[in-house]
This record gives structure tokens, sequence and C-alpha cells, in this order.
């Protein structure tokens, strides 16, 4: 049975055990996935702070927001932390440098590392199986009684990227259009093509929260469509391969006459839908 201790380390030199350790640390965070959940839409109350306070009339002031502060952190395993101070000096600095924030675990009695949801990068998932919530959910909570009737401001969620599956758009080629009404400061859409765990390729049904995953790739899985505002239609950018091979051609060809009338409505400048693969860490 191999040894699971080195007794020895400690004597080794400085500069090596200093090297062993940053060797040690965690890859570094990519493009993680957030998973969508329902109660993130509720009412918010402004303040003098907020530019579109209004100080002489309190009913202006109630907006109905999507909280992204609500959405599950991501949570980070960093054993270097664990394992003795020097080693924990390493993964402070490494902690710090990722963003993430430390709380103490009641179930684990232990503490844990997290990374919560950052509107300016970070990129909301919602699965197949919770497009119709995620669609429905601010219709339905709008009309809840601490709402009904009442004179609210709806401004688009702040983070502008969402990640989809491929099969939610070959099952429902509108989706796409229905997300304009709430979610409209979206400017990309990753349409999910693969997913890969332990060495193996998935299909995006495979995608389970509680665990971390990450965008893997951005722009080299198929061709961009995207909002050319001068022309006020959609165009297809990639020379390289032949764009009608592409899975889902037809059904963003199909969505594009509908999707263009709504990106006119709001005046949307930029809209990008990008194929992706995700990986799992």
């Amino acid at each position: 049975m191999a040894p699971t201790t080195f007794s020895l380390f400690p004597c080794l030199p400085t500069e090596l055990r200093l090297q062993i350790w940053r060797e040690a640390l965690p890859e570094k965070l990519g493009n993680p996935l957030y998973f969508y959940k329902k109660g993130c839409w509720g009412p918010r109350h402004l303040t003098e702070a907020d530019e579109e306070y209004d100080p002489n009339n309190e009913e202006n002031n109630l907006n109905f927001e999507f909280h992204h502060d609500r959405l599950d952190p991501l949570h980070v395993e960093v054993p270097l932390f664990f394992v003795n101070q020097e080693a924990r000096s390493f993964a402070l600095s490494w902690i710090s440098e990722q963003g993430l924030k430390t709380r103490f675990d009641k179930e684990k009695q232990s503490l844990v590392f997290i990374r919560p949801f950052d509107p300016q990068r970070d990129t909301l998932y919602v699965s197949q199986e919770k497009w119709d919530e995620f669609h429905c959910e601010p219709f339905d909570r709008v009309f809840e009684a601490d709402l009904e009737n009442k004179n609210i401001g709806t401004p688009a969620p702040v983070f502008t990227r969402l990640a989809v599956s491929d099969e939610l758009l070959l099952k429902e080629p509108d989706a796409l259009e229905e997300l304009f009404h709430w979610y409209y400061g979206f400017d990309e859409i990753f349409v999910i093509l693969k997913v890969r765990s332990d060495g193996f390729w998935h299909d995006a049904k495979d995608i389970k929260p509680q665990q971390r995953w990450e965008l893997e790739t951005v722009d080299v899985q198929g061709p961009i469509f995207y909002w050319n505002l001068d022309s006020e239609s959609f165009q297809w950018k990639d020379e390289d391969i032949n764009i009608s091979d592409y899975a889902l051609y037809d059904v963003l060809q199909h969505a594009s006459p509908k999707l263009s009338t709504k990106l006119l409505e709001i005046g949307k400048e930029r809209f990008e839908v990008r194929p992706v693969t995700v990986v799992r860490k």
C-alpha cells in the first residue's frame, strides 16, 4: 500500500517546497455556469442613490427586478487551505485572486469557499426542464398580492449572458423570441452542443446542479449568428465551414424574422448566438 504521508517534506529546501505548493493550487476559474432557480424575481424599493428615484412621489419608487444575488454561489474546493500554515498562505492568495469568499458550513462544520454570481462576466444556465419556469416566473410573480395594481419599473436583469442547450432550441424554435419581454438585456446566448465530463462527451441534459461546469470553447464549435443593426437583419460569421451543415442553421433561420422584429422594437444594438462546449471541473 502506498504511503499517504511524506514525513521528510518539511526537510526539503524552502524553494522546492514553495514550488510544490504553487503547483498544487487548483486551476484558475474560467467561465463558470450558474444555475437558474425560481425565486429571484421580486420587488426593490428605490433609494435616493438610484438615478430613477422620484423624490416627489413614493409610489413611483418601486422596481420589479431579477435579484441575481439569490442565485446559488459556485462552490470551489481548495484542499491546500487545510494542509498547514505554509500551504495556507498560497491558498489564501489564490482565493483572493479568484474573488472567492469564505463561509462556515454548519452541516460540514468546516470552512467552504464560494464565488457569488458576477453579473458583469458570468453566465446563467437554464436547462430545458426549467425553461418554462424561467420564462413564466416574472409574469406570474408580478400578479402576486404585494405587486398587484402597483406602479412598478421593470428594468432588465443586470447580467447579459445566457446558456441553453441545443435541444431546447430544436424543440422550441421560438424560445429566444420569448425572452425579450423581461430579459431584454441579453447580448449573448451560448448554445451548448456538447458536454465533457470525466473524459467522455455527453448531452447537455447531463449538466446537473451542485457540480462545477465551465464554458470551454466560445467560438470554435460552429458559426456565430449575430444581429446586424445597420442592415436590420441577422447574419452568419464563419467563412471556414459550410453554414448550412450547422445543426441549428434551420432553427435560427426560422427564428430570424420574429427575433428581428423584437430586437428592432427594443432598439437592440448587439445580440449574438454562439455555439459552445461545456466541461465539468
